[in-house]
């Protein structure tokens, strides 16, 4: 599906945004001729990470008082993508990452026949037109070898145009932007993982290109709260704390949230300071299915002192974490999440902090429903 995120500023020059689905908008002739007489600028944001890499630029728009069309599209109906940007004053391509980006090294690639429509639209793009690529996944990279068009690229390597560098924890995660010698902290409160950092490094390459400079983009990333779902920390019930990272999972970002989860320091006033992982089954692995999930649960016994568990792969997590060393009575394992979010709701205790983590089709949120604090989460 394509979504659109339209901001435009009216004649009163307050901000306004509408929201809209490309179904729902059905691009109809009307619509088209609109278009074609505002000839507005169009960013296109493709690619694994695309919800969090809008969801940044959409927060640093908020600075620009024009009308800008953000794209956030799955590839899935390129002709509607290819009369945009043939149309636009000036198209932006955003691509994040294809491959599943590995915790523990900075380079990584996936399938080149993942990234055929990117590349299409690519080599559409108008002289004016920009691509934004992520420099550390391979696959992304060489896009840039088929276009001569102006680029920019992020990534944790140096080559990196826009490059993160001095990561540290705590209540979120602070780092620097290093960009022609310029270097600018970014601090992302309650937010976690290299998915957020790619997101904020594709919005301040867009940023500049904008015409926003990297005391603007730092400022206004301030203002950034991710999506939920998204390795964001929230409050939980029993004064205790959910690093949420429910809304959808691969074994190399699950494995990334188990060492987060043992890096996050317990709270100064905290009572008991456990971690608790609870994790649901990873999807569409494949024959490693079994495999990988074990090295999830090596994970585990490392940085957590309760195991839940939900779903028939992700007991295969649970043997894993006891041939590190954890014991029978700190597992838990269920089939289903109704049987056992309540008695995940009874273990819970002061000062916890809880990981929750597994595939969309596990559907965790529901877990994260049933234990965070009533409320606006903060």
């Amino acid at each position: 599906m394509n979504k659109i995120f339209n901001y435009r500023a009216p004649r009163s020059g307050a901000r306004r945004e509408t929201r809209q689905g490309l179904g729902d908008l059905q691009f109809s002739i009307f619509n088209k001729l609109r278009f074609l007489l505002r000839r507005p600028k169009v960013i296109i944001v493709a690619g694994e990470g695309r919800a969090c890499a809008a969801e940044v630029i959409r927060t640093l728009l908020k600075q620009i008082k024009e009308e800008i069309l953000i794209i956030e599209t799955d590839l899935k109906k390129p002709g509607e993508l290819r009369f945009l940007i043939r149309n636009s004053s000036l198209p932006i391509l955003v691509v994040t990452h294809i491959g599943d980006i590995p915790f523990d090294r900075d380079f990584f690639a996936a399938e080149e026949q993942k990234t055929v429509e990117i590349r299409k639209l690519a080599k559409i793009l108008p002289i004016q037109g920009h691509l934004i690529l992520n420099f550390d996944d391979e696959t992304v990279r060489e896009i840039r070898d088929e276009t001569n068009l102006k680029e920019l690229t992020f990534g944790f390597q140096e080559g990196a145009d826009f490059r993160a560098t001095d990561i540290k924890l705590n209540n979120g995660t602070n780092f620097k932007i290093n960009y022609k010698g310029n270097i600018v902290p970014i601090w992302l409160e309650k937010l976690f993982g290299k998915e957020q950092i790619y997101s904020v490094l594709a919005g301040a390459c867009l940023g500049t290109i904008i015409d926003l400079n990297l005391v603007e983009i730092s400022q206004a990333l301030k203002n950034y709260y991710s999506l939920p779902g998204k390795m964001r920390l929230i409050e939980g019930i029993k004064n205790s704390r959910i690093l949420d990272d429910s809304e959808s999972a691969t074994i190399f970002s699950m494995v990334e949230a188990l060492e987060i989860l043992g890096k996050i320091q317990p709270l100064a006033e905290a009572g008991s300071g456990r971690k608790i992982a609870v994790l649901g089954d990873v999807i569409s692995i494949g024959k490693y299915a079994i495999e990988t999930h074990e090295a999830a649960g090596e994970r585990v016994a490392k940085n957590a002192d309760l195991l839940f568990t939900f779903g028939a792969r992700a007991k295969f997590i649970a043997q894993g974490a006891r041939e590190k060393g954890m014991t029978i009575e700190k597992i838990f394992q269920f089939d289903t999440i109704n049987e056992g979010k309540l008695r995940l709701k009874e273990e819970i205790k002061e000062g916890d902090l809880i990981l929750v983590d597994g595939s969309k089709e596990m559907k965790m949120g529901e877990i994260v429903e049933e234990i965070k604090q009533q409320g606006p989460i903060v």
